[in-house]
């Protein structure tokens, strides 16, 4: 059973770290059509299962935005889909599937044609789609997936030619220290390589990039007092002109609801 457990962690952190193309698609969806949105994919838990297994994708999460208050929440999106791709092939064979038919495949013998038809009707919400190309990332420090993680996003717009290299060529260092001393479990870079908004966004203009991060200990006062007392006169340039490189459209929190690998 541990060797088991040990291949499952394994396999896990090959896909998060490796999964070169992820599709996004931000949900909306009414207070009072809630329930029935999270019925929708707890059905669709189970086709995703099947797909993995057959190979049309490596994994499938679903993400809660937490927001601090009712007004923070105005006009910003409620869960976040992912769907995580080997490659352009892979992706190209389930954009070609009829996942109607998958599904009634994947359920046949275990729902009624009319149970089928209420959960393939329920309400899907309104949605903007986001096609990503994972860049870069840490070795995975985040542990096993469990429900009611929590990852922050951040979401740019490049200013510059030099934006992605300062992130891959400087800021993932600065990630990497954090993760060996445990404040950071997690980050990866990612490029917007199309997108189709079909809602009000919740950025004022297109996202050209993102983050995520996986936070791990809260560092103290004093190791984040000598992080900028140790830091040296290029590293504070380089901080300063990355920074002023990119533009920071929105900062998210999310907390995993379902998933599967």
């Amino acid at each position: 059973m541990k060797k088991l457990l040990m291949s499952i962690v394994l396999t896990l952190s090959l896909t998060i770290s490796f999964s070169q193309l992820i599709s996004h698609s931000s949900v909306r969806v009414l207070d009072e059509n809630r329930q029935g949105y999270l019925e929708l994919e707890e059905f669709w838990s189970s086709v995703h299962d099947q797909a993995i297994i057959d190979g049309y994708s490596q994994g499938w999460m679903i993400w809660e935005f937490v927001y601090n208050s009712e007004e923070e929440k105005k006009g910003k999106p409620d869960f976040l889909i992912m769907n995580f791709y080997k490659d352009s092939l892979q992706k190209s064979k389930t954009s070609n599937l009829n996942w109607k038919d998958y599904a009634k495949k994947v359920y046949k013998g275990k729902l009624s044609k009319s149970k089928f038809e209420r959960k393939w009707n329920l309400p899907t919400g309104k949605r903007n789609f986001y096609e990503l190309e994972r860049l870069d990332n840490t070795y995975w420090q985040g542990g096993d997936l469990e429900k009611g993680m929590e990852i922050t996003m951040n979401v740019f717009k490049s200013l510059n030619e030099d934006y992605e290299d300062y992130e891959m060529k400087f800021f993932k260092e600065l990630h990497e220290k954090n993760i060996l001393n445990g404040s950071k479990r997690w980050w990866e870079f990612n490029r917007v390589v199309s997108s189709n908004v079909t809602t009000i966004s919740s950025t004022d203009g297109t996202p050209t990039h993102s983050t995520i991060d996986i936070a791990g200990r809260e560092q103290s006062e004093e190791e984040t007092r000598g992080f900028w007392e140790n830091l040296t006169f290029e590293d504070r340039m380089m901080i300063k002109n990355g920074l002023a490189s990119r533009d920071l459209m929105g900062q998210y929190r999310l907390k995993l609801l379902m998933s599967k690998f």
